[in-house]
């Protein structure tokens, strides 16, 4: 094996035993760090040479997992967590509240790629989530009330008057020391369908959130599926506790750009530590 691959190995072991040992926040914290390392090394070595698949084959089969980042301790030696090394990173979803002039001058062809790349860097008022999965199932009561699903699903994709989708490749957004690696395809909600959507949210206070916030319902649903389970229950109400924290910030991203009557774009992401090298646009 490449010298170069068997030193990115030790070290992806390294800090998965780390935050293996660990627990609580110290390892969600551990595990950012390892979702990190891991970028930043894989645009490191694919800038050698390297060939992703090569890198994902080594690390698949020196460590056989990627450890999740709500469940410590959630393995024991042997045991898989069901998710596999494609890709290993954090994900997140971006929030972007954007005026609704800018992506139907792109559309029409009188601003171009850069300058809406542009557009979107210059405006410092985006919200980054990384729990929008389980965050959906209990703000629309799992599946219940469809009109809620739309706050994080759903909205036109973003394209040119090429009809191409918009991609904000190696796009960095930073918040609070990190930032995000972003690789898909945008997506765009009308400043109506905005105010609508936030008129539904405002009510969703806190008693509301717990009451609907179900645990045994998330793992049902499938949003915990290769957690371990004893572990899950544990972390139980940091985990609900980090879902609503999540909640008031998209509440409060809806809100603003209900105010300002703009429209909202939202992208994904994968979460890096803020100066990471592969965050570099």
């Amino acid at each position: 094996m490449n010298p170069a691959i068997n030193q990115f190995v030790r070290g992806v072991k390294e800090k998965m035993a780390e935050a293996d040992a660990a627990s609580g926040r110290r390892a969600v914290e551990l595990q950012a760090e390892l979702s990190a390392y891991i970028v930043r090394q894989t645009r490191n070595l694919v800038s050698r040479g390297v060939p992703v698949a090569e890198l994902q084959d080594a690390l698949r089969a020196a460590t056989g997992r990627v450890e999740q980042s709500y469940a410590p301790d959630a393995d024991k030696p042997g045991e898989e967590t069901g998710e596999r090394l494609e890709p290993p990173v954090s994900a997140f979803t971006v929030f972007q509240p954007l005026e609704e002039t800018v992506i139907a001058g792109f559309a029409s062809g009188g601003i171009d790629g850069p300058l809406l790349m542009e557009r979107i860097r210059g405006a410092s008022n985006s919200t980054a989530l990384e729990m929008t999965e389980g965050l959906e199932l209990v703000l629309s009561d799992f599946g219940k009330n469809r009109l809620l699903c739309r706050v994080i699903t759903g909205g036109e994709i973003v394209a040119g008057s090429d009809g191409e989708a918009f991609m904000p490749e190696y796009l960095t957004v930073k918040e609070e020391g990190c930032q995000y690696l972003v690789s898909d395809p945008a997506v765009f909600k009308s400043a109506e369908e905005v105010q609508s959507l936030a008129r539904l949210l405002e009510p969703f206070d806190r008693k509301i959130f717990f009451k609907k916030a179900d645990i045994k319902k998330l793992i049902k649903f499938g949003w915990l599926e290769g957690y371990d389970l004893r572990q899950v229950k544990k972390e139980a109400q940091y985990i609900i506790d980090e879902l609503w924290k999540e909640c008031t910030a998209l509440k409060e991203v809806y809100r603003r750009a209900s105010e300002q009557r703009k429209g909202m774009l939202i992208f994904a992401g994968c979460q890096g530590a803020e100066g990471d090298d592969c965050f570099e646009t």
